[in-house]
Order: structure tokens, then C-alpha cells, then sequence
């Protein structure tokens, strides 16, 4: 058809034009669809990559966790093979959390979200001990805790021993830390709030709108100023899904003047 219109066009004959923008109209949507098509395509099997790779590494990193932690346990090993056992167990554990954050990615990609356990707890005996961690992981950062009553309620514990970690842990690598990094717990309007305040250089303006989406705030950014030892923030966006599958809220303010603060704030029941 294309060819008869040129043949038209060149010989001067009439033709219908608006023949002509009907088939560009039509190339133009079966172009927009196909990219669509082969978008979710994509999309759907990186899903199941990272999925099928984080369900496969979780059986022989449990194994390599197992055996470390028998070593490092034993006194036949002598000063320096439990120093190496220690090691081990240290990494192996920190990739496996890697995996669980891989797996929980997925979740929230192929399916509701990250899925949560209730059960009746107090939320401050976890913070603190997350807390506790933390500073035994980084001696140098000046991590305040402070909490002035009990945080019951219903919770996924371990979830949120997850929420606790990945939004500290965020400030101690990003803050400055040579001044106190402010973490608060409290109870208000029959919600658990949890607050985590640091100073240092605030988070970009142009990143802050993305900062909860992994791949969208690596996008904001040129890989000069994304180091490899940053990640993509996917400590945070498991933390937002957590908050989100206990109906809760979280918030982050950014600024030169303030500091960056993270405000969490989750239903009692």
C-alpha cells in the first residue's frame, strides 16, 4: 500500500492523504505495543531470575553457615581457624541476607507484596537489640536510642526487626558520623512510631522522590556518584513494603538545615 501512495506521490496522481495517516497511526500503535509486550517480557523474566537464583544460593549458603558456625564453635581449631571460621560465618550470613532481599524483591514485583506474620509483641526490646548491633557492627557511629514506654501492639517481628536495620543502618552509612544518630521509638494516636535522625550531607533533591524505589533512584544518579559499595537502595525499598503490608506509612525529609530524618509510622493493631 506504502508503495502504491509513492507511486502516486511521484506521478502527480490524487490520493487520499488521510488513507496515508490512518496506516502511520496504525505502525505507531503496533510499534507502542510491541515495546509494551516486549517490556513485560523483560520484566517478568528478570522476576523470575532473581527468583529462581535467590530459592537456589539459600540451600548451599545455609550448608557453608552451618559448617562455620560448627567451626568457629569448636576448640580444635585453634585461635586462628576460629578468627577464619568467624569470617566466614560473618559474610555467608551477610550473603544470605542479600538472597532474603533478592526473594523478597521478587515477592513484591510477581506478587501482593512482602507477606507478614502478626503476632502480639513489643517493639522497643527489638529496636534496642537491633540497635545494639549495630553499634557492635560500627563502633565508630554514635547511635542514641531512646524509647519511654512500651511499644505493644501486632507486629511481624522479625519484619520489622528488617525495618529497624535497613532504615538505621542507612543512616549510619550516609550520616555523618561524628554526631549522634537519633533513633526514637513512641506510641501516638494508636500507632508505633519510629523516627531515625542524622546529619551529613542531605539526600539529593533529585533523588528524594525516588528514594524508596531501587531501581528508580539508581536512575537519578551517574555511576560516578554511585559508588558500588552503595547498592541501589533496596534495604529501603524492603522497608517501605514492610511498613506497607502493616498498613502503615513512611516519610523521609532531606535537607542542608535539618538533616535527614525517616518517619515510620505503623498501626498498633
Amino acid at each position: 500500500m506504502l508503495n502504491q501512495w509513492m507511486v502516486k506521490v511521484k506521478s502527480g496522481t490524487p490520493f487520499d492523504a488521510d488513507d496515508m495517516n490512518r496506516f502511520h497511526e496504525a505502525i505507531d500503535q503496533a510499534l507502542a505495543e510491541s515495546i509494551a509486550s516486549y517490556s513485560r517480557a523483560v520484566d517478568a523474566s528478570r522476576n523470575i531470575f532473581l527468583g529462581i537464583l535467590g530459592h537456589d544460593l539459600r540451600t548451599p549458603l545455609g550448608a557453608i553457615l552451618l559448617g562455620a558456625d560448627s567451626l568457629r564453635r569448636s576448640a580444635d581449631v585453634g585461635e586462628r581457624g576460629t578468627r577464619l571460621a568467624n569470617q566466614i560465618f560473618t559474610s555467608v550470613r551477610r550473603a544470605n541476607q542479600i538472597v532474603d532481599d533478592l526473594l523478597d524483591l521478587t515477592r513484591c514485583q510477581m506478587g501482593p507484596g512482602i507477606p507478614v506474620k502478626k503476632t502480639a509483641l513489643d517493639l522497643a526490646p527489638l529496636c534496642e537489640r537491633i540497635v545494639d548491633e549495630i553499634r557492635a557492627f560500627h563502633p565508630d557511629a554514635n547511635v542514641v536510642f531512646t524509647t519511654k514506654a512500651p511499644v505493644a501492639g501486632k507486629f511481624d517481628g522479625p519484619r520489622m526487626e528488617q525495618v529497624f536495620s535497613n532504615i538505621i543502618g542507612n543512616a549510619v552509612q550516609h550520616g555523618d558520623v561524628q554526631t549522634p544518630i537519633e533513633v526514637h521509638l513512641a506510641v501516638s494516636d494508636r500507632s508505633a512510631i519510629f523516627t531515625v535522625h542524622n546529619r551529613g550531607e542531605p539526600i539529593a533533591e533529585d533523588v528524594l522522590p525516588f528514594i524508596f524505589n531501587p531501581m528508580g533512584r539508581f536512575s537519578q544518579r551517574s555511576v560516578v556518584d554511585h559508588p558500588p559499595s552503595e547498592g541501589l537502595g533496596l534495604g529501603l525499598f524492603i522497608a517501605s513494603e514492610i511498613v506497607a503490608s502493616h498498613q502503615g506509612t513512611i516519610e523521609v525529609v532531606s535537607n542542608t538545615a535539618h538533616g535527614t530524618s525517616f518517619l515510620v509510622k505503623v498501626p498498633l493493631a
